[in-house]
Formats: structure tokens, sequence, C-alpha cells
């Protein structure tokens, strides 16, 4: 079964969108976030213009080079704070460029699901080596421990993504029954049986091994409706892919003592490497029918790791998660493990923590985002394990942070 969905590596630079829009009474916030490669997530940082944009700025965005092969640098941005170690800024510009490029190239190859890689055990080979036990890189073994600690199994809804995605390649309405559940009793019917196996441990699960070592154990019975089925992938990371890359990417720059920067998705995905003191801001967005914009900021300090979940795009790589039918719904990528269908509790939900990486936070954010409803007591318990919110509902910004310091609330908004 091969997925019909646009595959976003290959894009381009993400661009603003253009219906983002800005009130006029804040002409600074609106020369903030004019920087193109700033609005690039939901989550989406925006620094003082004073600091970022004068020519004496030594904030620098870091390019991957090609001469690796294909990496996953197109779905990031990388910027940079120069000048805080011995080498001159355009050596150490170099030397960061050089580690990001190496981290970008093994990102790619170690979560691709859609291609062998010669030599490497990524997702591609375990999904085709049910049974089979495989040495994967530290990268794909630490997100996979990740989701075996908390016990989240939207991994195993695999099928249920490579099906779902041609929703997102769709261009018109009628030709939506093939893919989505909410129009089609039989795609309703089969993507419950594809969730009833990522359900189930004794038909699917990932056991960790030790040392790097993984093996998708694969029920019989499983298997044999799989081959009926033309069901190659069990496991896929999909939408949740970049919180893992981001956290790695982190994870081994900080090794590598490249601490200075902040690393953004284009899907909402940021983790603030700066230790420094230095003050940053989170752009805040709401949606209101077919209206995106910016309707705050919330000032914060790193290291931080934000996670945006949302039911619009903020960008033109963006677009390709969505789709809005003729009727104003929108199509999310948000799948419930339940049943296989995509639903989310309210617009947009923005979890941080100085604690813990994205793929933590996300993964403790799903359950009460993909859900008919929000849960007070849901939010609640994301607050004591240590992740703050934020999401906006009838012009009220609502977050979970004692002494949140919001600036520039855009007219009619207010914080509750």
């Amino acid at each position: 079964m091969s997925r019909t969905a646009r595959d976003n590596r290959d894009r381009a630079r993400p661009k603003p969108v253009e219906r983002i829009e800005l009130n006029e009474k804040h002409p600074g916030l609106r020369l903030v976030l004019a920087a193109a490669f700033l609005l690039i997530g939901g989550a989406s940082l925006a620094y003082g213009v004073s600091q970022l944009f004068t020519p004496q700025s030594d904030w620098v965005t870091i390019e991957a080079g090609s001469d690796q092969g294909i990496t996953c640098a197109s779905e990031f941005e990388f910027l940079y704070h120069l000048g805080g170690g011995e080498l001159s800024p355009a050596a150490e510009q170099k030397a960061v460029s050089a580690a990001y490029t190496r981290l970008c190239r093994n990102a790619f190859q170690v979560f691709h699901n859609q291609m062998e890689e010669e030599g490497v055990n990524n997702l591609y080979a375990i999904n085709r080596h049910p049974n089979e036990e495989l040495a994967v890189d530290g990268a794909l073994y630490e997100a996979l421990a990740a989701v075996e600690r908390s016990g989240n199994r939207a991994l195993y809804l695999g099928p249920v993504y490579e099906r779902y995605g041609g929703v997102f390649s769709c261009w018109d309405d009628v030709q939506l029954a093939d893919f989505d559940p909410r129009l089609s009793p039989e795609v309703a019917r089969e993507y419950r049986e594809y969730a009833a196996f990522a359900n189930d441990p004794q038909a699917v699960r990932v056991e960790l091994l030790g040392e790097g070592r993984v093996r998708l154990f694969v029920s019989r019975e499983y298997l044999e409706f799989a081959r009926r089925e033309g069901v190659e992938c069990f496991i896929d990371f999909e939408w949740m892919r970049n919180a893992f890359i981001i956290d790695y990417l982190a994870r081994e720059l900080a090794a590598q003592g490249y601490t200075s920067g902040v690393l953004v998705s284009y899907d909402g995905f940021v983790r603030c490497l700066d230790g420094s003191g230095e003050g940053y801001s989170l752009s805040v967005y709401d949606r209101s029918g077919e209206d995106v914009r910016a309707v705050a900021l919330m000032s914060y300090q790193g290291p931080m790791s934000i996670a945006a979940l949302r039911d619009y795009p903020v960008n033109a790589m963006d677009e390709a998660r969505f789709y809005r039918l003729r009727t104003g719904e929108i199509r999310t990528p948000y799948v419930d493990i339940a049943d296989g269908v995509a639903r989310n509790a309210v617009s947009g939900l923005t979890g941080y923590s100085a604690d813990k990486g994205c793929g933590e936070i996300l993964l403790e954010m799903m359950p009460v985002y993909i859900a008919d409803t929000l849960q007070e007591d849901a939010l609640e318990a994301l607050v004591r394990d240590g992740i703050d919110f934020l999401y906006c509902e009838d012009e009220v910004i609502h977050a979970s942070q004692d002494g949140a310091v919001f600036s520039h609330i855009d007219e009619g908004y207010s914080v509750g």
C-alpha cells in the first residue's frame, strides 16, 4: 500500500503565509514577525529587532551543506549567535554548519520510512524485517525508547498514516471519500481494524533489546492480515517525526558545545538551546474561521522546548498537512489511536518546558489535544508533569504558567 500524500522533505524552505494578519495598532509586532525565516511554525520565535536585524548583529541562519546528500534541514531553521568562543565568527559559523549538516543527514537517514538507506537500519528497514533483531542508530533508539516509556501507541498507526495521508493530496472534496473515515463508512471500518492491531501489544510492539538493538514483533495474525491488505508499514512517527528529530539535533549540538542558538521546525517544534539568560518571545497564534493571525507575544528564557499542535497552517510548507473542505471543516494529521479518526479538542494548544524535550512534551500532550473536548483535569495533569500550556479560545489567551508575561496583545484579546 503506497502513500499518495506529498512528501514534504523535498520542498523549498518555508515562507510565511500572507493571510497572517497583525493589528495595525502594533507596528513593532509587525516588524518583528515580518522576517520570513521566523514565521516558520505555530510556535515560532520572535527576537528583538535591534538584536537580530541590525548590521552589527551576530545572529545568522546556519545552513546545512549538500555535500553529504539529502538532509532534513529543509524542515528546520537553525538560528545561531556567533562570537561566543575562541574562533572567529566565520570559522565558528563554518564549524557549526558542518556539525549541523552531519546531524541533519543522519536524522534524514534513520527516521526515513519511505526508502532504503544502504548500511542503515532505519524505519523502512525495521518495517520490512518484522520479528528480526536489528542494530539501529542511537537517535532512532532513543526516540523509540521515549515512546515506549510514555505508553503512547500512536507509533503503531503506520497503516492509517499511510492511507490517511491521501487526504492532503486531494484538490477537491469529492476525492476525500477514498481516504477520509468521516465521509466513508468503509474507510472508517478499515481504520478501526488497523487501530485495533495498533492498540494491542500482543499484535505489534517494538522490543528494545539494549545496546541499540531492536525487534519489531508482529503477530502471525497481523502479518497475515497485512499481507492480504498490502500493508508494509507497521510503525511510523509520521507527523510526530520532527519532535524527535529536533530533540536529537539539540542534544547532539549541545554535546558539541553549540548552544548559542535556536532550532525551529516548520510544523511547530522549537528547541531554544541558549542558557545565557537572553530573552526570547513566543508568538501566540489563533484562528477564527479562515483568519489565522499572531495575537500576542509571550516572553521566556532558554533553555526551552516548545511543541505546538494546531488545526491550521502558518507557512507555505505547512499547507501540505491540512485540508479545508468547502463546508469550512478542517482535516488535520492528528489521528486518534482509538479509532484512526483525526480530531482535535481546540484549535491550537502549545506546551512548553525547560526540562523536557519536544518528543516528551508531544507524547504527553497528544491525549489532551487529540480528543473531542478539552478536559480541565487533563490540562492540570500536564502542569503536574512539568509542562506549561497556552491556548486561545473566544479571544481569551489561557496560560497555565504563573506570572507569564504577554505583550503586543491584539485588540479584543485578553489573558485569562
